[in-house]
């Protein structure tokens, strides 16, 4: 079955960045079992389509590299989410994925005079990964870090950015992982008042 944009983001994708997409790719549904949906192709395919990054991930990327770099990714969520800082292996790593030659174009507009644009010199893995990255770089660089977190369930563990106005956000979903907990605690409490 062919996933749909509307689809893709009531899965909880395409939100904030794409590395965070990546990192959710390998997805437990709250009670430990994984969907991986690296495996899909029709959730890589919108993936890519959702970030613009066209199709070379599927025609160049040998899937052991890519499952590396999700690995990776999730390492730093896990870092960033507990407050620690980058090491400066984590950050010689992410500086060298970053690195992609590119093409700058002035180009005469229509609704505007004019628009700068960046493209690369080659579409190709080389380039996924460095947009992929990029998306993580921008996040650090706006100071954006302590918004960075991860569901507390241990069945679920999904990364999010908190959107919210006082960065308050715990769980994934509060109807999904926050409403098992509230379950699980109700369920504590009437079994401690019977004893």
């Amino acid at each position: 079955m062919s996933l749909t944009p509307e689809t893709f983001k009531l899965r909880g994708f395409g939100k904030t960045y794409s590395w965070i997409d990546l990192v959710n790719s390998e997805e437990y549904d709250g009670f430990g079992f994984l969907s991986d949906h690296l495996a899909d192709a029709s959730w890589t395919t919108m993936f890519l389509k959702h970030w613009s990054l066209g199709s070379c991930f599927s025609r160049n990327a040998e899937p052991r590299t890519f499952n590396r770099m999700r690995s990776f990714l999730r390492r730093v969520a896990e870092t960033i989410a507990s407050g620690r800082s980058l090491s400066s292996r984590d950050l010689k790593i992410i500086n060298n994925a970053l690195r992609s030659p590119v093409h700058r174009f002035l180009r005469a507009g229509r609704s505007v005079p004019y628009s700068l644009e960046i493209v690369p010199f080659n579409h190709d893995w080389h380039w996924v990964q460095a947009e992929i990255f990029k998306s993580l770089a921008a996040m650090l660089a706006e100071g954006q870090e302590e918004r960075l977190k991860i569901c507390p369930n241990s069945g679920c563990r999904w990364v999010f950015f908190d959107q919210t106005h006082g960065n308050r956000r715990k769980w994934c979903s509060d109807l999904r992982c926050g409403n098992r907990d509230k379950v699980r605690r109700f369920r504590e409490r009437r079994a401690a008042s019977r004893r």
